[in-house]
């Protein structure tokens, strides 16, 4: 039977356990990173809202001054 020297295994534990630490460090770094961007998309739909509001009140000052501009 075929028998795999110790440091075969040995070594292949390593790879193994560098591989999954490196996975659990990608895994953490995207995770932080989508928070972060998640975070961003929040705030810029705060301002979008707050700009559609500022769009809303002008169009109605325009239809007032163009009602009083006709009256």
């Amino acid at each position: 039977m075929f028998e795999v020297p110790i440091i075969a295994w040995v070594a292949a534990v390593v790879l193994a356990a560098v591989i999954f630490a490196f996975c659990g460090y990608e895994l953490w770094w995207k995770t932080r990173r989508l928070h972060s961007d998640l975070a961003r998309l929040h705030a810029l739909n705060e301002r979008v809202q707050e700009l559609q509001a500022d769009i809303a009140a002008a169009r109605a000052r325009i239809a007032a001054a163009a009602t009083a501009v006709t009256d």
